[in-house]
């Protein structure tokens, strides 16, 4: 998603804005020690640990066969879906999970973490 920006200050406030209200959705739909919301909260950082084994010093850059799982895992598209399912499927667990995994995604590109390219580089 191009048009959410990591790169400006403004891209990086909206994104920790979004962060915050999606963490506090969570806690409020599930509850502070919801395990679902905390799981999902970093859930997305699994492609880390599949590509742990060859990365050089800091993940930076990302080894190669991690940056497709990686960029998936931190595309917003996987909440949006979960937002989908947990609305066709009237689940409240499922929308905390959603709200968790859009809290990781948004605080991530507030920090300037975005998708990677495809040698592994920030982009």
């Amino acid at each position: 998603m191009n048009g959410w920006s990591w790169h400006s200050s403004w891209g990086r406030a909206f994104s920790g804005t979004v962060g915050a209200v999606a963490l506090c959705a969570g806690a409020r739909l599930g509850g502070p020690r919801s395990r679902t919301l905390w799981t999902c909260a970093v859930a997305p950082d699994l492609a880390l640990l599949y590509g742990i084994t060859s990365a050089r010093t800091a993940f930076d850059p990302l080894p190669r066969h991690a940056v497709r799982p990686y960029n998936v895992l931190h595309s917003p598209g996987v909440p949006l879906v979960l937002f989908g399912a947990a609305r066709m499927l009237a689940s409240r667990t499922m929308a905390v999970a959603a709200c968790g995994w859009a809290a990781h995604i948004a605080v991530d590109r507030a920090f300037g973490y975005g998708p990677r390219a495809s040698d592994g580089s920030r982009l």
